[in-house]
């Protein structure tokens, strides 16, 4: 496939702030003893005081120490060997670099527009806008090749577990949204924020992305391939994640039933071996390095929409 110049570049910046960014999250501490504040919505939230995320709440300093945890040891070193496998032209470099980007994508988004402001706020910015070009142009790039993807890909299987994604995504974040609106109380996570930022977020891009993959997989359209990359690759990643945030939210005093702790880490465990399973399939059904021409008699059914 062809390589873009300016896709390296992006990803090579993307990972660069990315790492300073975690690091900083990570092992920059400043003394400060949590406090209580008052929300709009009149509830008191526990304000973190430590750190580059101060300003935040104890819950959700916790959560982004969680994901820069995933990003300094698992996402960037992905996306590193990732992009030395696009530069020499590998579809299948391009498909991981996609899902490698679609992390820093969706976690720096949720820090520039979700965060408490701080310091590195533009950094935030800087990879939000470096990684979702990157992310774009590679996108454009592999829409293409979707036809000379190998046509026993098992269809129906992946679209059914793309739509159970979804209907999961949806109720976790609706069932709270809709509860709250109900009687007539703020959500019980928007904390000191104004607005509900990764709620909005997945339940506008996420959600819709899985079933719109589902539904062409289950149509066996192609093109259901280039919403799904990207929707693997944030459940590859979700389920570290999830570990990590519930550690160090444990370790900052917030307490949790069991329930709370076993049943998201259980599901995201069933849902990641199932979803290694997909990205396992999808790499391997990937043309070859140059993906010249289709296979004869191997291309995939294209439904038009």
């Amino acid at each position: 496939m062809n390589v873009s110049k300016v896709v390296i570049w992006l990803s090579v910046v993307a990972a660069a702030l990315g790492i300073v960014a975690a690091g900083v999250g990570l092992f920059w501490q400043t003394e400060g003893t949590p406090y209580t504040f008052t929300a709009l919505s009149g509830d008191t939230v526990d304000i973190y005081a430590r750190g580059i995320y101060a300003d935040d709440s104890v819950f959700k300093s916790g959560a982004n120490r969680g994901g820069d945890v995933t990003t300094l040891f698992l996402a960037t070193p992905v996306l590193v060997i990732a992009l030395l496998h696009y530069r020499r032209g590998s579809v299948r470099g391009a498909m991981v670099l996609l899902g490698a980007l679609t992390h820093f994508l969706y976690v720096y988004a949720s820090l520039a527009l979700g965060a408490a402001y701080n310091a590195l706020f533009l950094v935030y910015v800087a990879i939000f806008g470096c990684s979702f070009y990157a992310w774009l142009l590679l996108l454009f790039a592999l829409q293409p090749l979707t036809l000379r993807f190998a046509a026993d890909l098992p269809y129906r299987r992946i679209g059914a577990f793309l739509l159970a994604c979804g209907l999961l995504t949806s109720f976790v974040w609706l069932e709270p949204l809709v509860s709250a609106f109900l009687v007539g109380h703020a959500p019980r996570l928007l904390y000191h924020s104004t607005t509900m930022v990764t709620e909005a977020l997945d339940l506008a891009t996420i959600a819709p992305a899985c079933f719109v993959a589902g539904l062409l997989f289950l149509r066996r359209d192609c093109r259901g391939l280039i919403f799904a990359i990207p929707v693997v690759a944030l459940l590859f990643f979700i389920g570290p994640s999830i570990v990590t945030m519930t550690f160090f939210q444990l370790r900052d005093g917030i307490s949790f039933t069991i329930a709370e702790i076993v049943g998201p880490m259980s599901g995201f465990l069933a849902l990641g071996v199932i979803n290694v399973w997909v990205a396992v399939v999808l790499l391997r059904a990937a043309p070859g390095q140059t993906a010249a021409t289709p296979t004869q008699g191997r291309r995939p059914v294209h439904t038009p929409a």
